[in-house]
């Protein structure tokens, strides 16, 4: 790094430069198909924010750390985040991630590995979906093998019957969590209030249904996606179920896929 009062956007160019990266090498380690779902990041007049999602710099981190000369580490990587997000470690919940190394023996688990107070219930998390814009709420930092990942709080437990998680929502019991809607985006479907069941495990794309979503840079959504047919990239319309409200496309490679909505929890 040149200084510390570098741009996100210079940063990250630093990080793909000095650990020897094409852009479309950067995007493929990434996880990515091609150089154009990260070159905003690098682009000062189409990325103006101060920072960069969690779920992004975990990305970045599978692809550099270790990489460079000085070798890069996850501390640096995780600067180009909010400061919020290296809080204080505590009792939380956070996606998943089955190539994330052994985790430490300091206060923190999975999702996976998650016990809750009540024996079988779901917990509901300090992360509201919007349905509009949602709220990503408390957010603190753990540790992850050498790295460390950001997590939600729990803020309430859900007893959901385990054989309709399995048999009729097709979810996994350990992967599934409870997220609150606001906004009015999905109306009348999803009403501000209700709760959504998200299976973190279903977080690609496999049928055209509801599922949460982030572009990496506003806070969590929940919409339905609808697979353009021959698209080249793969393309997905974005649909509101509010009919005042317009639909739009983008590259599946743009989107997070959080997980699937597998249940709905709605008031009557």
């Amino acid at each position: 790094m040149s200084k510390e009062t570098d741009s996100v956007t210079q940063k990250f160019r630093s990080f793909r430069e000095r650990a020897g990266m094409s852009m479309d090498e950067l995007a493929q380690a990434m996880g990515y198909a091609r150089a154009s779902s990260i070159q905003r990041y690098e682009n000062p007049d189409d990325y103006k924010k101060k920072f960069i999602s969690p779920e992004l710099v975990l990305k970045m981190i599978k692809a550099v750390v270790g990489k460079g000369d000085p070798a890069i580490t996850a501390a640096e990587v995780w600067a180009l985040a909010r400061p919020e997000v290296m809080a204080s470690k505590g009792a939380i919940i956070q996606p998943y991630d089955p190539d994330a190394d052994e985790q430490s023996d300091e206060a923190a688990y999975s999702r996976e590995h998650w016990k809750p107070a009540v024996d079988g219930a779901l917990p509901e998390v300090d992360m509201k979906l919007g349905a509009g814009s949602g709220i990503v709420g408390s957010t603190i930092n753990v540790a992850v093998g050498d790295g460390s990942v950001s997590g939600h709080p729990v803020v309430a437990e859900w007893l959901i019957p385990l054989q309709y998680l399995r048999n009729e929502a097709k979810a996994s019991p350990n992967h599934t969590l409870v997220m609150e809607v606001i906004g009015d985006s999905m109306q009348p479907t999803y009403m501000p209030g209700d709760r959504v069941l998200v299976d973190l495990s279903q977080n690609s794309m496999m049928s055209d249904t509801v599922y949460a979503i982030s572009d990496g840079q506003s806070e969590p959504q929940i919409k339905r996606l609808q697979r353009v047919p021959f698209s080249d990239p793969v393309e997905v319309r974005i649909i509101s179920d509010n009919p005042n409200l317009e639909r739009f496309t983008v590259e599946l490679d743009r989107l997070t896929i959080i997980g699937r909505v597998v249940g709905h929890i709605a008031r009557k």
